[in-house]
C-alpha cells in the first residue's frame, strides 16, 4: 500500500473545517441588514411594493340648510308695518322710505271692545288685542277675525306684543308679550304663557329678524328705548329719548323696527290731536317725523320678514 504524504492530509483537514466554520444557511442570510451606504438604493422603492396613487380632488357639496323656511314663507304678509286706528279699527300699512299711509282693511272682530295693540306672524295673521282682554286673530288679506283662547288667561295688565326671531340664523321666530312688569313668550299653537323674566316698567315690544327683542318705555324718565333679553327679561343696552312727550300727556303710543330704525307712533291729550311719528335711529338719535296724520294708531306689527337694516 502506498500512503499519501503528511503534508497533503492536513492540508485536506484545514479545508474541510473552514468550510464548516463559515457555512451560512439561507434563513440566515435572510436575517442579515445591509449596510447603509448613503446611496439612492437605500429610498429605492421594493419591486413587490407599488406607489400610492394621488388622490383626485372631490368637488364638495354645500351642507343643505338644517331648518329650511317653507316655500311660501312671507308670501301672505306685507314687509311694512302694520297700524291699527283705535276709532275706526282701520287697518294701514306704513311705509317708512316714505312716511306714508294706506288703509288697506277694516276690522270687525270684538262688539264691546276697541283694538289696542297687534303683532305681525311670519304666515300673514296678526293677533290684536282688544281693550275687553279678548284676542284676535285676523287674516291679513281678507281681515276675517278669529277669536282665541287666550281670554282665558286672567289677571294680566294691559300688555304689549311683539315677534323676534329665535337668534341671526333662523327664520322661526317667538311671540313676546310685555305687561306693567313681566316679560312672557306666548306659545299661539297652545295659547300656554311662560314667563321670562321682570320688566322695569309698562312697554310695547317689537322684534327684527336678527333675533333682536326691543321695548319702548315711555314711562321712564327720560323715556327709553331697551334691547331686551329674551331669556330673562333684563336689559342688553338702552338708548335714552329726551325730549319724548311727558308720560302723564300720553294718551296712546304703539312702535315697530324697520331697516334698523325705530317708528314711534304716539298720540297726546287734547281736543283735536291724533297720532305724531317720531322716528329714532340706531345711535337714539330721536327726530319728529310727521306729525298729526288723522287719526289715532293704538297696535302697530311689523312682522320678522321685514328688512332688519
Amino acid at each position: 500500500m502506498v500512503e499519501a504524504p503528511y503534508g497533503a492530509s492536513m492540508l485536506l483537514l484545514i479545508l474541510s473545517a473552514c468550510s464548516s466554520d463559515f457555512y451560512v444557511t439561507p434563513l440566515e442570510a435572510d436575517a442579515v441588514e445591509p449596510e447603509d451606504t448613503g446611496t439612492w438604493l437605500d429610498t429605492a422603492v421594493p419591486e413587490d411594493e407599488e406607489p400610492e396613487p394621488e388622490e383626485e380632488p372631490v368637488d364638495e357639496e354645500p351642507e343643505p340648510e338644517e331648518d329650511p323656511e317653507p316655500e311660501d314663507d312671507c308670501d301672505h304678509t306685507s314687509d311694512l308695518v302694520y297700524v291699527i286706528d283705535r276709532d275706526r279699527d282701520t287697518v294701514f300699512l306704513f311705509d317708512p322710505p316714505s312716511l306714508s299711509f294706506s288703509a288697506v282693511g277694516t276690522l270687525a272682530c270684538s262688539t264691546y271692545g276697541t283694538p289696542a295693540s297687534m303683532a305681525v306672524a311670519r304666515d300673514g295673521l296678526a293677533y290684536v288685542r282688544y281693550s275687553d282682554d279678548t284676542v284676535y286673530a285676523v287674516d291679513l288679506e281678507t281681515f276675517d277675525c278669529e277669536e282665541t283662547t287666550f281670554s282665558l288667561h286672567k289677571g294680566l295688565d294691559s300688555f304689549g306684543m311683539g315677534y323676534a326671531t329665535q337668534d341671526a340664523e333662523t327664520w322661526r321666530d317667538d311671540l313676546y308679550v310685555a305687561d306693567a312688569d313681566r316679560l312672557m313668550r306666548l306659545d299661539t299653537a297652545t295659547w300656554e304663557l311662560k314667563v321670562m323674566g321682570n320688566m322695569p316698567s309698562q312697554s310695547e315690544l317689537t322684534g327684527n329678524a336678527e333675533g333682536e327683542l326691543w321695548a319702548m318705555l315711555p314711562l321712564e324718565s327720560p323715556a327709553a328705548l331697551a334691547r331686551i333679553d329674551k331669556s330673562d327679561g333684563s336689559e342688553v343696552e338702552r338708548l335714552k329719548l329726551p325730549g319724548f312727550p311727558d308720560p302723564y300727556g300720553i294718551d296712546t303710543f304703539a312702535f315697530a323696527t324697520w331697516g334698523g330704525e325705530f317708528f314711534l307712533f304716539v298720540r297726546e291729550y287734547g281736543m283735536g290731536q291724533s297720532t305724531d311719528v317720531y322716528r329714532v335711529a340706531a345711535d337714539g338719535n330721536m327726530t319728529k317725523a310727521k306729525t298729526d296724520i288723522g287719526f289715532d294708531v293704538v297696535g302697530a306689527g311689523v312682522s320678522t320678514c321685514a328688512p332688519a337694516e
